[in-house]
C-alpha cells in the first residue's frame, strides 16, 4: 500500500472501558502527531452548533511513518504434512469462477512457495483455462484449450506423477462419461516436490494472499488423493470411483460457522479460513431440497472466495494506551496529523467495568457503523437523485482498494456478507457527511451534543457490549436512548432490549429504520458481523438461492419482521418509507381525544413539531417509521403526532408491496408517514419512539430552541422521574 492518503488507521477494540487498553493501528507514509479528543459534535453545518470537541491532556510522542500493507483476499490455509510429500498424487475439486481471471493466473489449490520456484498448483490461466504448475517458472506445465465458463459448476482434476500431468475439466450438468470435456497432458515428468510448504485453497502463496493472486469464485470439496489416474477415469467427475486413497478432503459444510475447515482425511489437516471466505453456500451437488445448510451439510461443502475480502488487516499497533480510570464515558477519537492532512479514528469509552456514572445510557449503533463503513457504491455511480456524493481521500482510497461495506458488491458482483472493525473504516469519522447530511456517528453526535448542552449526564454503551453482555450491559440505567439509525440487531440484542423493558427500563428510540436486519456475530471472531440480505427488504443486493442462513450463527437472515420480531413489537414503530434527498416533514400533534397518556411529551409545544434538521431539513425525514398493529405495535400504543404529506421521493417500503403499483409515493400512500409513539410496559417500563433518522440532527437547530429539542427534553425528564406512568391494561384498554 504505497498510493493513497498519508494516514490510515483503525482501533481495537471499538468499545473500551475506562481503565482498559485501546490499541491504535496506523499506516503512514510520513511522521505524524497523535492527540486524544473527546467528540461532542462533528458536523460543520451553519444550521447547527458546528464542530465541538475537547482535547484530553494525554501526551504522545511524534510517531515515525510506517506503511503497513493490506493483504485482501480470502482463502484456506492448511499445514504442511509428510503425507502430501509424495511423487504421485491427484487433486480434484468442483469450481465456479464468478468473474474472469483478468489476465492474472488464479490458484484453486496450491502448494507453491512465495518465490514460485518450488511446489505445484492447480488453477486458471489469465485467460481462464485450467492449468497446472510444477517446479520453477511462471508458465504452466499443462493447460486445457477451453476456458472454464463463469457462473456454472465445473469438475476439475489434475494427476501429478513421474510421467507428467494429466488435466481434465468436465461441466457438471453434462455428466457422466461421454459428455464434452477438455483435457491436457504434460509428458516427460515434472518436479512437483513441495516438502514443508503449506497448502492453500483459493490463493497462491504460503505467507499471505495479495490482491490479484486470489481466486474469485466457489470451490467445493477440494481433495488430494495418493496416486494418479488416466484421463478417462478422471473424466467421470466422480472421484470416489477412482479407487485412490484420500490424503485430505476439506469439508466447508461441516462446522460452517467456524474459523477452521475440517479435513475428512486420515491426517486431520484442518485448514484455517483467512479473511472469512463465505461459508454456508450451496455446492455443486445442491438439490434445493434444503435451504438451511445445517440440515444438508453435504450439499453445502463449498466456500466462496474473493480477492477483495478483508476482515483482519493484521496491522501492528503503533499506540497502546491504557485509559485513565476516571476518563469520562463518551465518544473519543485519536486525531492524527501529518502536514496538512488530518484523520480522526473514533472509539467509545464506557465507565470502568461493573460501574455506571449516569442514569442515562446512549446506545450507540456500532454494528450499523460497521455495516456502512467504507461504502463505496455511491462513489462508483451517481445516486438515483443524480447528485454527486461528497467524500474524503481516505474514502476514495477504500473505493479504489475495494474495501467493502455491507452495502457494496465484491468485484465479482456478489454481495458483501461480512464486515469487520479490524481494518480501516474510512466513513466512521465524526465529520462524515453522506449525500443526505450527517450520517451514523456524525448524526449521533448531534444527540450527544444536545445532552451536553442540556447538562444531562450520560454513559455510552455500544452494540458490541449489548450483544456480548445482554441486558447486563444496561443494568443500572433508568433510561436508554438509541442513536439515529440502529438498523442492525442480533438476536441477543433484541432479547436484552425486551428484558430491559420488562424489568422496568425506559427506552427512547430516537431514530428511523431501526431493528431491521437480522445480524450475526462470529463467536470465534467477535470483530466480524454478518448479514444475508434475503429476498425482500430495502436492499442493494440479495443473496442467491440457498444462502439465506447466516454462516456465523446458522439462523435465518433477512428482516426481523419475517422472523416474527418486527420493530413495531419492540418500539411501537417500524420502517415505512425511504426518501433519499426528499424534503423532510413536520409532525402534527394528534393525541387521541380523551387520552392524556403521553401528553407530557408535547408540553410547551404550540403547533407543529418542526426544525431545520441537518438531514432532510425536517423533523421527520430520510427514513421514517410508523405504528402498525398488524406488525406488532402494542394495542395500547398512543400516536402523539404524525408526519405525513411527504413527496413521492418517499416510497413505501418494498417489503410491503405485493404487486406493481404506481401509487406508493408519499403524496398518495397513507402508510408513508412517521409516527411519534408512546406506550408503557409493566413494572414501570416505557417506550417513546420518533420514527425518523432526521430527528437527532434537528436537536441543535436554532440554538437548541426548537420543538424537536423540547419534546426530547420533555420525554427524557419524565422518563427519569421514577413516578409510575400509569400503564393502561393492554387487553381491556383500561388504566
Amino acid at each position: 500500500m504505497t498510493a493513497g492518503p498519508t494516514l490510515l488507521g483503525y482501533v481495537d477494540p471499538l468499545s473500551v472501558a475506562a481503565g482498559d487498553e485501546v490499541r491504535l493501528m496506523v499506516s503512514a507514509t510520513s511522521g505524524y502527531q497523535v492527540e486524544l479528543v473527546r467528540l461532542v459534535h462533528g458536523a460543520d453545518d451553519p444550521r447547527g452548533p458546528g464542530v465541538r470537541e475537547e482535547r484530553v491532556g494525554i501526551p504522545f510522542e511524534t510517531r515515525a511513518g510506517r506503511v503497513q500493507p493490506l493483504r485482501p483476499g480470502s482463502y484456506l490455509r492448511a499445514p504442511a504434512h509428510p503425507s502430501l510429500d509424495i511423487g504421485a498424487f491427484t487433486v480434484t475439486a468442483w469450481i465456479t469462477p464468478t468473474m474472469p481471471a483478468g489476465g492474472k493466473p488464479r490458484a484453486v489449490i496450491a502448494r507453491r512457495d512465495a518465490t514460485g520456484r518450488r511446489g505445484w498448483a492447480l488453477g486458471l490461466t489469465g485467460d481462464d483455462r485450467l492449468a497446472a504448475w510444477a517446479g520453477g517458472g511462471a508458465e504452466p506445465v499443462a493447460a486445457t484449450g477451453t476456458a472454464i465458463p463463469p457462473g456454472r459448476w465445473t469438475f476439475v482434476a489434475a494427476s501429478f506423477g513421474p510421467q507428467g500431468v494429466t488435466l481434465v475439466q468436465v461441466p457438471v450438468p453434462e455428466w457422466p462419461v461421454g459428455s464434452w470435456r477438455a483435457s491436457a497432458a504434460a509428458s516427460g515428468g515434472v518436479d512437483a516436490s513441495a516438502t514443508g510448504i503449506p497448502l492453500q485453497i483459493g490463493a497462491w502463496w504460503t505467507d499471505a494472499a495479495t490482491a490479484g493472486a486470489c481466486f474469485n469464485g466457489r470451490i467445493d470439496r477440494p481433495t488430494i488423493r495418493a496416486g494418479t489416474a488416466d484421463e478417462a477415469a478422471l473424466a467421470t467427475a466422480a472421484p470416489e470411483r477412482l479407487g485412490l486413497p484420500v490424503l485430505a478432503r476439506w469439508r466447508p459444510g461441516q462446522d460452517a460457522g467456524g474459523v477452521m475447515v475440517p479435513d475428512a482425511g486420515p491426517h486431520g489437516l484442518t485448514a484455517e479460513a483467512v479473511n472469512t471466505p463465505v461459508r454456508g453456500v450451496p455446492g455443486a451437488n445442491w438439490t434445493g431440497r434444503e435451504i438451511d445448510f445445517r440440515l444438508a451439510p453435504d450439499e453445502y461443502d463449498a466456500i466462496h472466495v474473493h480477492d477483495d475480502d478483508l476482515t483482519d488487516a493484521g496491522w501492528e499497533p503503533q499506540v497502546t494506551l491504557r485509559l485513565p480510570d476516571d476518563l469520562r464515558s463518551g465518544a473519543y477519537a485519536f486525531r492524527l496529523r501529518a502536514g496538512d492532512e488530518s484523520l480522526s479514528i473514533p472509539f467509545f469509552v464506557r465507565p470502568p467495568r461493573g460501574t455506571t456514572t449516569s442514569r442515562v445510557a446512549v446506545l450507540l449503533p456500532t454494528f450499523t457503523y460497521l455495516a456502512y463503513a467504507n461504502s463505496h457504491t455511491n462513489l462508483e455511480k451517481l445516486g438515483p437523485d443524480g447528485l454527486d456524493y461528497p467524500t474524503t481521500e481516505q474514502h476514495q482510497w477504500s473505493a479504489v482498494h475495494k474495501v467493502c461495506s455491507l452495502y457494496d458488491f465484491h468485484r465479482d458482483g456478489s454481495g458483501c456478507y461480512y464486515a469487520s472493525r479490524l481494518r480501516p473504516l474510512t466513513t466512521l469519522t465524526p465529520d462524515y457527511i453522506s449525500s443526505f447530511g450527517p450520517w451514523n456517528l456524525s448524526a449521533d453526535l448531534c444527540l450527544l451534543d444536545w445532552l451536553e448542552h442540556e447538562g444531562i449526564g450520560y454513559d455510552v454503551v455500544c452494540d458490541d457490549d449489548l450483544h456480548a453482555e445482554g441486558v447486563a450491559a444496561l443494568a443500572g440505567y433508568d433510561v436508554v436512548l438509541t442513536g439515529s439509525h440502529p438498523e442492525y440487531y442480533t438476536a441477543p440484542m433484541l432479547d436484552a432490549h425486551e428484558a430491559y423493558l420488562a424489568g422496568g427500563g425506559r427506552v427512547m428510540y430516537l431514530g428511523g429504520n431501526g431493528f431491521y436486519w437480522v445480524t450475526g456475530v462470529s463467536p470465534q471472531q467477535p470483530h466480524v458481523i454478518e448479514i444475508r440480505r434475503a429476498h425482500t427488504g430495502t436492499r442493494g443486493w440479495e443473496v442467491p438461492p440457498g444462502e439465506t442462513h447466516l454462516s456465523t450463527t446458522g439462523e435465518a437472515g433477512g428482516l426481523w419482521r419475517h422472523r416474527g420480531r418486527a420493530p413495531q413489537r419492540h418500539v411501537g414503530v417500524g420502517f415505512a418509507a425511504q426518501g433519499g434527498r426528499g424534503k423532510g416533514r413536520p409532525y402534527s400533534p394528534a393525541p387521541p381525544a380523551g387520552d392524556e397518556r403521553g401528553a407530557f411529551a408535547l408540553s410547551g409545544v404550540d403547533g407543529l413539531i418542526e426544525a431545520d434538521a441537518l438531514v432532510s431539513g425536517g423533523a421527520a425525514g430520510m427514513e421514517v417509521d410508523r405504528v402498525d398493529a398488524a406488525l406488532g405495535s402494542p394495542p395500547h400504543t398512543v400516536v402523539l403526532a404524525t408526519a405525513d404529506g411527504f413527496s413521492d421521493a418517499y416510497q413505501l417500503a418494498v417489503e410491503e408491496v405485493f404487486q406493481s403499483n404506481s401509487r406508493l409515493g408519499g403524496t398518495v400512500e397513507p402508510r408513508v408517514r412517521a409516527d411519534l409513539a408512546f406506550f408503557e410496559y409493566p413494572n414501570g417500563g416505557a417506550v417513546f419512539s420518533t420514527g425518523s433518522i432526521a430527528w437527532c440532527t434537528a436537536l441543535g437547530a436554532k440554538g437548541y430552541a426548537n420543538p424537536v429539542a423540547q419534546v426530547t427534553g420533555n420525554v427524557l425528564r419524565r422518563f427519569l422521574d421514577p413516578a409510575p406512568l400509569e400503564p393502561r391494561n393492554a387487553t381491556r384498554g383500561e388504566r
